[in-house]
């Protein structure tokens, strides 16, 4: 029976290091030889705590800081550009608040010497938080030729 191996021990007496800890051997999970936790499992700990602490700091900020309020909706249009039957005029709706509105009303009134020729209204589905949505005004009249003002006119909450 010489070098054969019964229960982590040869026959002359000898430990072998038969691997992982197993239950009765004597020897606990996580710990080296001498008893020590190994630099390792520091490392791991350490790593471990700074990414709880970043996410907590996380979360702290966006509780402090970040605060939902009503949707701030602004427009910004474009030139007119001719189609088959009139003139497009694309703009676009930013919501820079912390709520999505719904059912946003988009209005162009184009006016000439103070009267008003023509108003086109557009309707967005919704615009969420932080975003822009994009659309177009249709006018049978040329808008290059008068004064168009572009701006929100109406918003649901969801």
């Amino acid at each position: 029976m010489d070098g054969e191996t019964v229960d982590g021990e040869t026959v002359d007496g000898v430990t072998a290091d038969d691997g992982p800890p197993r239950e009765g051997d004597g020897r606990e999970p996580g710990v080296d030889a001498e008893g020590e936790t190994s630099r390792g499992e520091y490392a791991l700990g350490v790593l471990g705590a700074l990414i709880v602490l970043l996410v907590l700091g996380f979360l702290a900020h966006q509780a402090v800081v970040v605060r939902d309020g009503d949707p701030q909706l602004s427009v910004t249009s474009a030139t007119a550009e001719p189609v088959d039957d009139g003139w497009s005029v694309p703009f676009e709706v930013h919501n820079s608040g912390g709520t999505t509105a719904e059912e946003v009303q988009v209005t162009g009134v184009l006016e000439r010497d103070g009267e008003e020729l023509q108003e086109a209204t557009a309707t967005i589905a919704y615009v969420p938080p932080r975003s822009r949505q994009s659309g177009a005004l249709l006018f049978s009249v040329d808008p290059g030729t008068g004064t168009l003002q572009v701006r929100p006119t109406a918003y649901t909450l969801p």
